[in-house]
């Protein structure tokens, strides 16, 4: 397992995360938010700028999440996205360094399916991922069709296409209201999973990784067992320090939570 951080979970300043990351010794991190934006709509030049500065740390990058369809499935940005954000993710996810992009199953309603136009819409943004270069992988997200594991897997599954696959984030799962995404999630859908994010809640509210109901060291090893040799990405949602986690000094908030995340899942790792 490979490891990364969201640049964005570590500081809003891309300089500043990437600074703390190579600090860190984290080989890897996950671009999402910029300061102009969520990646890839800023201007070509911020992006040159992070990538120079991902490169001159000596890290390189595990992700791209554009956060494309987050939107009801028949929202008139959903054409042009697809025609247009959908190929300019591809472009710089490559000339960042990786084929990952990934991307959510569009706002839910009050259906108790989800419309044929998901699976169509689905299928069609894996054949144009594909055609660019690069993978699609599906996140499993609370307020999107997919919202738990199991949900997520059974679209991918209706879709059939090889250049789909699943982005396990048990911590949305829990979210959504899964009440064990692991193990008892895991064991159908691990076949499906390429990408991993790490994070955790705790009624209802995001949480540190170790203080949730989400059984990371259960999980971890499972995906080690599994020959899991993907990413493992640390997403830590929490900006304000709990009650009981006292600031490391020269940190944020924020950068103490993830630094806090990185460690925990470091031991684990072994």
């Amino acid at each position: 397992m490979k490891l990364s951080i969201f640049t964005d979970e570590i500081s809003p300043d891309p300089a500043r995360a990437i600074e703390l990351a190579a600090q860190w010794q984290v080989p890897f991190v996950e671009v999402r938010g910029l300061s102009g934006g969520r990646f890839p709509r800023v201007a070509d030049d911020e992006l040159e700028t992070f990538a120079n500065r991902v490169q001159d740390a000596g890290r390189k990058v595990s992700g791209v999440s554009p956060g494309l369809c987050k939107c009801p499935v028949d929202d008139p940005s959903v054409a042009p996205d697809l025609a247009e954000l959908l190929p300019r993710a591809c472009e710089w996810a490559l000339r960042l360094g990786t084929d990952r992009v990934s991307a959510f199953a569009f706002r839910r309603n009050e259906s108790a399916e989800p419309p044929q136009a998901v699976v169509d819409r689905l299928g069609e943004m894996a054949a144009t991922t594909a055609a660019h270069g690069c993978r699609l992988t599906l996140e499993n997200e609370a307020v999107c069709w997919g919202a738990t594991g199991a949900e997520a897997a059974v679209l991918i599954r209706r879709v059939a296409s090889p250049h789909l696959s699943l982005l396990w984030d048990p911590g949305n799962s829990a979210m959504a209201g899964a009440p064990c995404p692991y193990p008892d999630e895991y064991t159908d859908l691990k076949d499906l999973v390429t990408h991993v994010h790490l994070k955790n809640c705790k009624d209802k509210q995001w949480a540190l990784i170790d203080d949730g109901p989400i059984d990371w060291p259960g999980q971890l090893s499972a995906l080690k067992a599994d020959s899991y040799n993907g990413y493992i990405v640390i997403e830590t949602h929490l900006k304000e320090l709990p009650d009981g986690l006292q600031a490391i000094e020269g940190l944020t908030g924020q950068e103490t939570n993830s630094r806090h995340n990185l460690d925990f899942v470091r031991t684990l790792r072994g």
